[in-house]
């Protein structure tokens, strides 16, 4: 049940990640850059993204797997109403999961998508 709710909280098409290219507004960091664009009267979405920089296959789905995990555990502190796209970069293949929930919480603090009172 978990996993179709999980399912339905992706961006899934290409067009949906190109829109929030486009007209969504974005924070750099080190590991990651965090692109993000208001959608009205929907719930959060999220997409994760590796490019080819970033190592072999199996690096960049660690990379991929290391965001997912540190959106599962704070998913509740996400404000409704976004559409959230994060792209690893280089560093992120390398780091561990603390750094990397460091690196995206503070993203997602400085584009004002954390609940005020939580961490």
């Amino acid at each position: 049940m978990d996993y179709c709710l999980e399912k339905a909280r992706r961006l899934t098409h290409n067009n949906e990640y190109r829109l929030v290219y486009k007209h969504g507004k974005y924070e750099v960091g080190r590991m990651c850059v965090l692109y993000r664009m208001p959608v009205a009267k929907q719930s959060t979405r999220i997409g994760f993204v590796t490019g080819k920089k970033v190592g072999c296959a199996v690096e960049r789905n660690r990379a991929r797997r290391l965001m997912k995990e540190v959106y599962r555990l704070n998913q509740h502190a996400i404000r409704e109403g976004y559409h959230i796209v994060i792209v690893g970069r280089g560093p992120l293949k390398n780091a561990t999961y603390e750094k990397a929930e460091k690196e995206i919480l503070y993203l997602l603090r400085k584009s004002k998508l954390l609940i005020q009172n939580n961490k």
